[in-house]
């Protein structure tokens, strides 16, 4: 895998795990701790793949995923909202402001790694609508 990936979460401990996940499978990896700079990184890295707690400092993850969303040069970023926010109303807001895939922590590893993988093919859920 040749890609790059953006976490962005303000817990430590879900950035690490994601990090060390991420650059695992070969991915390269930028993370942010706001969404301010979750939105700044994205625009600087054009990543492949996002993966976002819904809950962030200064800017919202959903925000950021709308951001991200009307931006043209990261049309092509899949996302992966990661929450431990998991209600009805919360999945069905991160659906309409973009996301492609929805999961609530605690994430299991393999469920995880799956998730990304079915991110980044080819025929993944963004890329099927593009």
């Amino acid at each position: 895998m040749n890609s790059t990936a953006l976490i962005a979460d303000d817990d430590e401990a879900t950035l690490r795990l994601y990090r060390l996940l991420l650059e695992q499978a070969g991915m390269r990896v930028v993370t942010a701790r706001n969404g301010l700079e979750a939105l700044r990184l994205a625009v600087e890295h054009e990543p492949d793949l996002l993966v976002i707690d819904i809950r962030l400092p200064l800017v919202s993850g959903l925000e950021v995923i709308r951001q991200i969303r009307s931006h043209a040069s990261l049309k092509h970023c899949a996302i992966m909202v990661v929450t431990a926010m998991a209600t009805p109303e919360n999945k069905t807001r991160s659906e309409q402001a973009g996301c492609d895939v929805f999961l609530v922590k605690p994430t299991p590893v393999l469920t995880f790694l799956s998730a990304v993988r079915e991110c980044l093919v080819q025929e993944g859920p963004r890329r099927k609508q593009a």
